[in-house]
Protein backbone atom coordinates (compact mmCIF):
# COMPACT_ATOMS: atom_id res chain seq x y z
CA UNK A 1 0.00 0.00 0.00
CA UNK A 2 2.90 2.34 1.18
CA UNK A 3 4.29 1.36 -2.40
CA UNK A 4 1.46 2.56 -4.57
CA UNK A 5 0.73 5.80 -2.50
CA UNK A 6 4.55 6.61 -3.04
CA UNK A 7 4.12 5.82 -7.17
CA UNK A 8 0.73 7.81 -7.49
CA UNK A 9 2.38 10.61 -5.74
CA UNK A 10 5.29 10.68 -8.22
CA UNK A 11 2.87 10.03 -10.77
CA UNK A 12 0.91 13.30 -10.21
CA UNK A 13 4.26 15.64 -9.58
CA UNK A 14 5.00 14.69 -12.54
CA UNK A 15 1.84 15.47 -14.48
CA UNK A 16 1.63 18.88 -12.80
CA UNK A 17 5.21 19.93 -14.09
CA UNK A 18 4.68 18.48 -17.50
CA UNK A 19 1.16 20.40 -17.83
CA UNK A 20 2.11 23.98 -18.04
CA UNK A 21 5.19 23.10 -20.45
CA UNK A 22 2.50 21.46 -23.46
CA UNK A 23 0.47 25.23 -22.65
CA UNK A 24 3.31 26.96 -23.68
CA UNK A 25 3.88 25.05 -26.63
CA UNK A 26 0.29 25.07 -27.78
CA UNK A 27 0.08 28.89 -26.88
CA UNK A 28 3.62 29.83 -29.26
CA UNK A 29 3.91 27.03 -32.01
CA UNK A 30 1.46 26.53 -35.06
CA UNK A 31 0.33 22.92 -35.94
CA UNK A 32 2.55 23.14 -38.78
CA UNK A 33 5.21 26.00 -39.75
CA UNK A 34 6.53 26.10 -43.28
CA UNK A 35 7.69 29.24 -45.00
CA UNK A 36 5.69 29.39 -47.46
CA UNK A 37 3.10 29.51 -44.88
CA UNK A 38 5.20 32.52 -43.48
CA UNK A 39 5.57 36.26 -44.85
CA UNK A 40 9.09 37.65 -44.67
CA UNK A 41 8.97 40.07 -41.65
CA UNK A 42 7.51 37.30 -39.79
CA UNK A 43 10.38 34.86 -40.25
CA UNK A 44 12.98 37.90 -39.13
CA UNK A 45 14.36 37.99 -35.71
CA UNK A 46 12.70 40.73 -33.19
CA UNK A 47 15.83 42.52 -33.00
CA UNK A 48 16.73 42.58 -37.04
CA UNK A 49 15.90 44.31 -40.05
CA UNK A 50 15.34 43.48 -43.15
CA UNK A 51 18.36 45.29 -44.44
CA UNK A 52 20.35 42.40 -42.03
CA UNK A 53 18.62 39.41 -43.25
CA UNK A 54 17.81 37.72 -46.49
CA UNK A 55 15.03 35.01 -46.38
CA UNK A 56 15.68 32.18 -48.59
CA UNK A 57 12.59 31.61 -51.01
CA UNK A 58 12.07 35.45 -50.92
CA UNK A 59 14.94 37.65 -52.24
CA UNK A 60 17.47 36.09 -54.86
CA UNK A 61 19.84 37.67 -57.18
CA UNK A 62 19.45 36.65 -60.99
CA UNK A 63 21.57 34.56 -62.23
CA UNK A 64 24.36 37.06 -64.19
CA UNK A 65 24.42 35.46 -68.11
CA UNK A 66 27.20 33.62 -69.55
CA UNK A 67 29.46 35.52 -71.50
CA UNK A 68 29.48 35.04 -75.58
CA UNK A 69 30.55 36.01 -78.66
CA UNK A 70 27.92 36.92 -80.93
CA UNK A 71 28.81 36.34 -84.55
CA UNK A 72 27.89 38.43 -87.40
CA UNK A 73 26.39 35.50 -89.02
CA UNK A 74 25.01 32.06 -88.10
CA UNK A 75 24.98 30.76 -91.64
CA UNK A 76 27.47 31.94 -94.50
CA UNK A 77 27.89 31.62 -98.21
CA UNK A 78 30.93 32.28 -100.38
CA UNK A 79 31.94 31.42 -103.42
CA UNK A 80 35.72 30.39 -104.46
CA UNK A 81 37.83 33.36 -104.68
CA UNK A 82 35.44 35.75 -103.18
CA UNK A 83 35.64 36.96 -99.21
CA UNK A 84 33.44 38.41 -96.30
CA UNK A 85 33.89 39.99 -93.48
CA UNK A 86 33.02 38.43 -90.26
CA UNK A 87 32.49 40.38 -87.29
CA UNK A 88 32.35 39.09 -83.03
CA UNK A 89 30.13 41.30 -80.66
CA UNK A 90 31.31 40.68 -77.10
CA UNK A 91 28.44 39.69 -75.03
CA UNK A 92 28.19 39.87 -70.69
CA UNK A 93 32.33 40.18 -70.45
CA UNK A 94 33.78 41.29 -67.01
CA UNK A 95 36.00 43.55 -69.08
CA UNK A 96 36.03 44.05 -72.75
CA UNK A 97 38.49 41.52 -74.59
CA UNK A 98 41.63 42.62 -75.89
CA UNK A 99 41.81 40.74 -79.17
CA UNK A 100 39.51 38.24 -80.78
CA UNK A 101 41.65 35.23 -82.55
CA UNK A 102 39.78 33.85 -85.54
CA UNK A 103 40.49 30.14 -87.29
CA UNK A 104 39.14 27.79 -89.77
CA UNK A 105 38.85 23.91 -89.33
CA UNK A 106 39.54 23.31 -92.95
CA UNK A 107 41.55 26.31 -94.62
CA UNK A 108 41.76 24.33 -97.33
CA UNK A 109 37.70 25.16 -98.15
CA UNK A 110 37.78 28.72 -96.49
CA UNK A 111 40.46 30.56 -94.98
CA UNK A 112 40.18 33.15 -92.08
CA UNK A 113 42.70 36.16 -91.23
CA UNK A 114 43.25 37.91 -87.75
CA UNK A 115 40.78 40.53 -88.60
CA UNK A 116 37.94 37.68 -89.35
CA UNK A 117 37.73 38.06 -93.07
CA UNK A 118 36.95 34.67 -94.75
CA UNK A 119 37.93 33.73 -98.32
CA UNK A 120 36.38 30.68 -100.24
CA UNK A 121 39.19 28.48 -101.34
CA UNK A 122 37.71 25.57 -102.94
CA UNK A 123 33.95 23.95 -102.61
CA UNK A 124 32.74 22.36 -99.58
CA UNK A 125 31.80 23.51 -95.61
CA UNK A 126 34.53 25.08 -93.29
CA UNK A 127 33.60 26.02 -89.51
CA UNK A 128 35.18 29.23 -88.55
CA UNK A 129 35.74 29.61 -85.27
CA UNK A 130 36.14 33.21 -82.82
CA UNK A 131 37.56 33.10 -79.54
CA UNK A 132 38.37 35.64 -76.97
CA UNK A 133 39.40 35.49 -73.21
CA UNK A 134 37.01 36.92 -70.05
CA UNK A 135 39.59 37.01 -67.63
CA UNK A 136 41.13 32.96 -67.71
CA UNK A 137 38.13 31.68 -69.25
CA UNK A 138 38.41 30.74 -72.91
CA UNK A 139 35.27 31.90 -74.94
CA UNK A 140 34.25 30.52 -78.66
CA UNK A 141 31.44 30.51 -81.45
CA UNK A 142 31.62 29.01 -84.84
CA UNK A 143 29.58 29.17 -87.77
CA UNK A 144 29.58 26.73 -90.65
CA UNK A 145 30.92 28.59 -94.04
CA UNK A 146 29.69 26.79 -97.51
CA UNK A 147 31.98 27.49 -100.33
CA UNK A 148 30.58 27.17 -103.74
CA UNK A 149 32.14 27.44 -107.36
CA UNK A 150 31.57 31.34 -108.56
CA UNK A 151 32.17 30.96 -112.68
CA UNK A 152 29.08 30.69 -114.35
CA UNK A 153 28.11 31.68 -117.70
CA UNK A 154 25.52 34.18 -115.35
CA UNK A 155 28.50 35.59 -113.63
CA UNK A 156 30.52 35.95 -116.52
CA UNK A 157 27.14 37.66 -118.30
CA UNK A 158 26.82 40.22 -115.39
CA UNK A 159 30.41 41.39 -116.18
CA UNK A 160 29.75 42.77 -119.66
CA UNK A 161 27.41 45.51 -117.61
CA UNK A 162 28.81 45.92 -114.09
CA UNK A 163 31.53 45.86 -111.67
CA UNK A 164 32.34 43.01 -109.49
CA UNK A 165 33.60 43.07 -105.67
CA UNK A 166 35.19 39.70 -104.08
CA UNK A 167 34.30 41.13 -100.58
CA UNK A 168 30.91 40.12 -100.47
CA UNK A 169 30.63 38.60 -103.76
CA UNK A 170 28.12 40.80 -105.36
CA UNK A 171 27.64 42.92 -108.74
CA UNK A 172 27.36 46.92 -108.77
CA UNK A 173 27.00 50.00 -110.96
CA UNK A 174 29.99 51.96 -111.83
CA UNK A 175 28.98 55.62 -111.38
CA UNK A 176 31.09 57.07 -113.76
CA UNK A 177 30.65 54.81 -116.60
CA UNK A 178 27.44 53.17 -116.02
CA UNK A 179 26.03 52.16 -119.93
CA UNK A 180 22.21 53.43 -118.52
CA UNK A 181 23.64 56.73 -117.60
CA UNK A 182 22.87 58.41 -121.23
CA UNK A 183 18.78 57.15 -121.03
CA UNK A 184 17.90 58.81 -118.44
CA UNK A 185 14.78 57.30 -116.02
CA UNK A 186 10.94 57.60 -117.11
CA UNK A 187 8.37 55.72 -115.68
CA UNK A 188 7.91 53.24 -118.54
CA UNK A 189 11.17 51.74 -117.85
CA UNK A 190 9.13 50.01 -114.95
CA UNK A 191 6.47 49.16 -116.35
CA UNK A 192 8.46 47.40 -119.41
CA UNK A 193 10.72 45.70 -117.15
CA UNK A 194 7.92 43.86 -115.52
CA UNK A 195 6.49 42.53 -118.92
CA UNK A 196 9.55 41.04 -119.85
CA UNK A 197 10.04 39.38 -116.23
CA UNK A 198 11.09 41.48 -114.00
CA UNK A 199 10.22 41.37 -110.34
CA UNK A 200 11.04 44.12 -108.61
CA UNK A 201 9.42 46.41 -105.94
CA UNK A 202 9.75 50.15 -106.87
CA UNK A 203 8.70 53.55 -104.39
CA UNK A 204 9.16 56.78 -105.47
CA UNK A 205 9.82 59.74 -103.20
CA UNK A 206 9.53 63.46 -105.38
CA UNK A 207 10.08 66.96 -104.42
CA UNK A 208 11.30 70.52 -105.53
CA UNK A 209 14.28 71.81 -104.33
CA UNK A 210 17.30 74.77 -105.71
CA UNK A 211 14.61 74.83 -109.01
CA UNK A 212 14.40 71.50 -109.97
CA UNK A 213 12.51 68.47 -109.57
CA UNK A 214 14.15 65.59 -107.63
CA UNK A 215 13.31 61.88 -107.87
CA UNK A 216 15.53 59.54 -105.66
CA UNK A 217 13.27 55.86 -106.54
CA UNK A 218 13.85 52.68 -104.48
CA UNK A 219 14.26 49.29 -105.89
CA UNK A 220 14.45 45.39 -104.80
CA UNK A 221 13.76 42.27 -106.07
CA UNK A 222 14.31 39.56 -108.92
CA UNK A 223 15.77 41.04 -111.67
CA UNK A 224 15.29 38.58 -114.95
CA UNK A 225 15.74 35.01 -113.94
CA UNK A 226 19.19 34.62 -112.20
CA UNK A 227 19.89 38.08 -110.49
CA UNK A 228 18.38 39.79 -107.73
CA UNK A 229 19.33 42.85 -105.58
CA UNK A 230 18.74 46.08 -104.65
CA UNK A 231 18.96 49.89 -105.48
CA UNK A 232 18.69 53.45 -104.86
CA UNK A 233 18.52 55.74 -107.87
CA UNK A 234 18.98 59.60 -107.61
CA UNK A 235 17.71 61.60 -110.78
CA UNK A 236 16.69 65.13 -111.41
CA UNK A 237 15.06 67.36 -114.71
CA UNK A 238 14.75 71.38 -114.51
CA UNK A 239 11.07 72.33 -112.46
CA UNK A 240 8.95 73.64 -115.28
CA UNK A 241 5.60 73.18 -113.36
CA UNK A 242 4.41 70.21 -114.43
CA UNK A 243 5.65 68.30 -111.69
CA UNK A 244 6.00 63.87 -111.77
CA UNK A 245 4.13 63.12 -115.05
CA UNK A 246 3.91 59.63 -116.42
CA UNK A 247 6.02 61.07 -119.35
CA UNK A 248 8.46 62.94 -117.01
CA UNK A 249 12.09 62.55 -118.45
CA UNK A 250 15.08 62.73 -115.78
CA UNK A 251 18.42 62.91 -116.06
CA UNK A 252 21.11 60.56 -114.11
CA UNK A 253 21.63 63.13 -111.71
CA UNK A 254 25.76 62.19 -112.13
CA UNK A 255 26.13 66.03 -110.91
CA UNK A 256 24.12 66.34 -108.64
CA UNK A 257 25.48 63.12 -106.20
CA UNK A 258 24.27 62.33 -102.77
CA UNK A 259 26.35 60.44 -99.94
CA UNK A 260 24.04 57.43 -98.97
CA UNK A 261 25.30 53.94 -97.82
CA UNK A 262 22.58 51.12 -97.75
CA UNK A 263 22.01 47.18 -96.88
CA UNK A 264 20.04 45.10 -98.15
CA UNK A 265 18.79 42.19 -96.37
CA UNK A 266 17.54 38.79 -96.79
CA UNK A 267 14.53 37.03 -94.90
CA UNK A 268 14.35 33.92 -94.43
CA UNK A 269 11.65 31.71 -94.23
CA UNK A 270 11.71 31.21 -90.03
CA UNK A 271 11.95 35.22 -90.25
CA UNK A 272 15.55 35.13 -89.39
CA UNK A 273 17.67 38.14 -91.68
CA UNK A 274 20.77 37.90 -93.24
CA UNK A 275 22.96 40.48 -95.38
CA UNK A 276 22.94 40.16 -98.86
CA UNK A 277 25.62 43.27 -99.53
CA UNK A 278 26.57 46.50 -98.06
CA UNK A 279 27.19 49.42 -100.63
CA UNK A 280 29.84 52.03 -97.69
CA UNK A 281 29.01 55.52 -97.31
CA UNK A 282 29.83 57.24 -100.41
CA UNK A 283 28.51 59.70 -103.35
CA UNK A 284 26.47 58.02 -105.19
CA UNK A 285 23.84 59.12 -108.13
CA UNK A 286 23.34 54.98 -108.29
CA UNK A 287 23.55 52.94 -105.32
CA UNK A 288 23.14 49.27 -106.38
CA UNK A 289 23.98 45.63 -105.92
CA UNK A 290 23.52 42.15 -107.39
CA UNK A 291 23.67 38.85 -106.53
CA UNK A 292 23.03 35.77 -108.69
CA UNK A 293 20.36 33.30 -108.15
CA UNK A 294 16.73 33.59 -107.69
CA UNK A 295 14.16 34.31 -104.54
CA UNK A 296 10.57 32.74 -104.29
CA UNK A 297 8.10 33.47 -107.06
CA UNK A 298 5.04 34.41 -104.99
CA UNK A 299 5.93 38.35 -104.28
CA UNK A 300 9.63 37.50 -104.44
CA UNK A 301 10.53 41.47 -103.41
CA UNK A 302 9.17 40.91 -99.77
CA UNK A 303 12.19 38.62 -99.04
CA UNK A 304 14.45 41.38 -99.06
CA UNK A 305 14.73 44.70 -96.73
CA UNK A 306 16.54 47.54 -97.22
CA UNK A 307 18.02 50.11 -94.45
CA UNK A 308 19.78 53.01 -96.04
CA UNK A 309 21.02 56.68 -94.51
CA UNK A 310 20.79 59.48 -97.28
CA UNK A 311 22.68 62.24 -96.37
CA UNK A 312 20.87 66.02 -98.30
CA UNK A 313 22.39 68.62 -99.59
CA UNK A 314 21.14 70.71 -96.62
CA UNK A 315 18.17 71.02 -94.33
CA UNK A 316 16.09 72.45 -96.69
CA UNK A 317 16.01 69.52 -99.07
CA UNK A 318 15.83 66.82 -96.07
CA UNK A 319 12.52 68.73 -95.36
CA UNK A 320 11.80 68.83 -98.77
CA UNK A 321 12.67 64.93 -99.08
CA UNK A 322 11.12 63.96 -95.95
CA UNK A 323 7.53 65.39 -96.92
CA UNK A 324 8.30 63.09 -100.43
CA UNK A 325 8.93 59.92 -97.97
CA UNK A 326 5.90 60.92 -95.96
CA UNK A 327 3.54 61.45 -99.52
CA UNK A 328 4.91 57.90 -100.70
CA UNK A 329 3.95 55.90 -97.75
CA UNK A 330 6.61 55.91 -95.27
CA UNK A 331 5.76 56.79 -91.45
CA UNK A 332 7.99 59.25 -89.43
CA UNK A 333 9.30 57.98 -86.24
CA UNK A 334 11.27 60.18 -83.53
CA UNK A 335 14.94 58.27 -83.41
CA UNK A 336 16.71 55.48 -85.24
CA UNK A 337 16.15 53.01 -82.53
CA UNK A 338 12.17 53.25 -83.11
CA UNK A 339 13.20 52.07 -86.77
CA UNK A 340 10.49 49.67 -88.02
CA UNK A 341 9.24 48.81 -90.94
CA UNK A 342 8.62 51.47 -94.08
CA UNK A 343 9.27 54.50 -91.44
CA UNK A 344 12.36 57.13 -91.37
CA UNK A 345 13.51 59.33 -89.34
CA UNK A 346 16.03 62.40 -89.87
CA UNK A 347 18.74 63.93 -87.54
CA UNK A 348 19.80 67.15 -88.99
CA UNK A 349 20.49 66.18 -93.25
CA UNK A 350 20.62 62.63 -93.00
CA UNK A 351 17.47 60.43 -93.53
CA UNK A 352 17.53 56.88 -91.77
CA UNK A 353 14.88 55.00 -93.22
CA UNK A 354 13.66 50.96 -93.49
CA UNK A 355 12.07 49.69 -96.59
CA UNK A 356 10.43 45.97 -97.12
CA UNK A 357 6.57 46.09 -98.01
CA UNK A 358 5.65 49.62 -99.74
CA UNK A 359 5.81 49.57 -103.70
CA UNK A 360 4.24 51.28 -106.77
CA UNK A 361 5.00 48.08 -108.13
CA UNK A 362 1.22 45.85 -109.92
CA UNK A 363 3.23 42.35 -110.84
CA UNK A 364 1.92 42.15 -113.53
CA UNK A 365 3.13 39.39 -114.00
CA UNK A 366 4.01 37.84 -110.80
CA UNK A 367 4.65 33.67 -111.85
CA UNK A 368 6.05 34.87 -115.80
CA UNK A 369 8.99 32.61 -115.14
CA UNK A 370 7.24 29.63 -112.54
CA UNK A 371 6.77 27.25 -115.22
CA UNK A 372 10.43 27.71 -116.69
CA UNK A 373 12.34 24.68 -116.72
CA UNK A 374 15.72 26.43 -114.65
CA UNK A 375 16.85 22.87 -113.94
CA UNK A 376 17.63 22.40 -117.26
CA UNK A 377 18.68 26.34 -118.02
CA UNK A 378 21.43 25.66 -114.87
CA UNK A 379 22.68 21.93 -115.85
CA UNK A 380 23.23 23.25 -119.51
CA UNK A 381 25.21 26.90 -118.40
CA UNK A 382 26.98 25.44 -115.22
CA UNK A 383 25.52 25.76 -111.69
CA UNK A 384 23.55 28.39 -111.09
CA UNK A 385 23.22 29.24 -107.61
CA UNK A 386 26.56 29.86 -106.09
CA UNK A 387 25.68 31.33 -103.09
CA UNK A 388 23.70 28.23 -101.43
CA UNK A 389 20.24 29.15 -102.76
CA UNK A 390 17.93 26.87 -104.84
CA UNK A 391 14.69 27.26 -106.64
CA UNK A 392 11.80 28.13 -104.42
CA UNK A 393 13.98 29.48 -101.55
CA UNK A 394 16.97 28.78 -99.62
CA UNK A 395 18.25 25.40 -99.37
CA UNK A 396 16.30 23.43 -96.56
CA UNK A 397 19.64 21.87 -95.03
CA UNK A 398 21.21 25.21 -94.47
CA UNK A 399 18.25 27.12 -93.11
CA UNK A 400 18.36 25.69 -89.86
CA UNK A 401 19.44 28.05 -87.01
Amino acid sequence: MKTFKLVLTVFLCSLIAFLPAVGAAGEFAPETATVSDASPSDALPSDATSDEVTVTGYTSEPDKAAPELDLSESQIWVSVGSKIKMKAEAKNFDTPPSQITWSSGSPGIAAVDSSGTVTGVSTGKAAITAVAMNGETEVSSSIVITVSSRRTFFHYLMMIGYRYTSLGDYYYSDNDRAWQMPFGFIRLYDTASQLIGYQYDFTRVVFTYDNKDWLIEFWKGQYAPFQYGGEIGVYTKYSTGFGDTPVSAYRCATDDRLNMEMTLYHQRPNGTLYPEFTREYGKYWWCDGYRIGRLDKIKPAKELRMVSRITLKDEKMALAFTEGMLEGGFTKVDSRDKLTLDTFCSDGCDVYFIWQNLTESQHLLPVMFSGFNFDALTSFFGRLRPSGRVSGGLNDDLNAD
